[in-house]
């Protein structure tokens, strides 16, 4: 998949640089935030291309180009996200005003790559961009609420969130290929931004650094989890929560070893429900080895 995503990369090169209708400021800012997002890959267009490869009867070079498009919009919206959030040090969180101007930018050309392909079925595709965005967008906006405090509505919050934006991703490539909507591709593509968004919730709680959701009194799953446990540390966790007098820090050492144990042990579990509902699908659904390996590695 390396040589994939070095052609996304030169292809979102290539969508910004011929855009006429922006200055060379704006493209510059589009660029090097580019460069950012180069360093953890491109598997949002890797999936697209995927997709459309697996269903495809004739082979349209213009899917790296939508791929790319697809990536703007994902990298428009992680910084929207890191903007609202305010617990990162990327390029685009120093300024943010002109962030935001680099964001609709990117929606506007990833929106106009796509209508302006030649591909049969871009109409369904330009639909599905705009359906599974705003699914993400309502997922995000109850994410900044803080209002998802159990299991269910957590994982129905991230559904949206991040589950829609995978989707997206899938389901573009698989309708540019067949005109249709696949709600099994559906089923696997959201399951595996599930699994993709509870591995960071875990990642980001289990450094005692800034960005710790518990320290910021923010909700996770694994947080979730701790705060269900009738024990000393849920107690804690909850007077911390709610400001009680005399709970201003928590205990870094148990809180770790409590995370490291417990709260690992149940993320692990919920993985692998979403995972076990999914391999089947994969397995029935995809013919390439080498897709079906990459997208399985997705939910390790």
């Amino acid at each position: 998949m390396e040589k994939l995503q070095k052609k996304i990369g030169i292809s979102m090169d290539e969508i910004v640089n011929t855009e006429k209708l922006i200055g060379g400021e704006l493209r510059k800012v589009i660029y090097e935030f580019k460069e950012e997002k180069k360093k953890t890959g491109f598997p949002f267009g890797t999936l697209c291309i995927i997709h459309y490869k697996e269903y495809t009867d004739s082979f349209n070079e213009e899917i790296y180009l939508v791929a790319a498009a697809i990536e703007l919009l994902i990298l428009s919206s992680d910084i929207l996200d890191d903007l609202q959030d305010k617990d990162t040090d990327y390029i685009w969180t120093k300024a943010p005003a002109l962030s935001l101007n680099a964001v609709l930018a990117m929606l506007a050309i990833a929106s106009k790559v796509i209508s302006n392909s030649t591909f049969k079925h871009r109409s369904l595709a330009l639909k599905i961009v705009n359906d599974y965005i705003l699914l993400s967008i309502n997922g995000q906006q109850l994410d900044l609420l803080n209002a998802c405090q159990d299991e269910s509505s957590y994982l129905n919050m991230i559904e949206q969130k991040s589950g829609s934006l995978t989707a997206m991703s899938c389901l573009v490539g698989f309708g540019l290929a067949t005109g249709k909507i696949s709600m099994q591709v559906e089923k696997y593509a959201k399951a595996i931004g599930v699994i993709q968004q509870i591995k960071n919730d875990f990642k980001d709680v289990s450094k005692w650094s800034s960005k710790n959701d518990l320290l910021n009194r923010k909700y996770s799953l694994p947080i979730i989890y701790l705060l269900s446990q009738n024990d000393e540390n849920s107690v804690k966790i909850k007077k911390y929560y709610n400001k009680e007098a005399g709970i201003n820090i928590l205990d870094k050492p148990t809180l770790e070893n409590v995370l490291l144990s417990k709260a690992s042990i149940y993320i692990l579990a919920i993985k692998n429900i979403y995972k076990n509902k999914s391999l089947p699908i994969i397995k029935s659904l995809i013919s390439s080895e080498e897709s079906k390996s990459y997208l399985i590695n997705l939910m390790k």
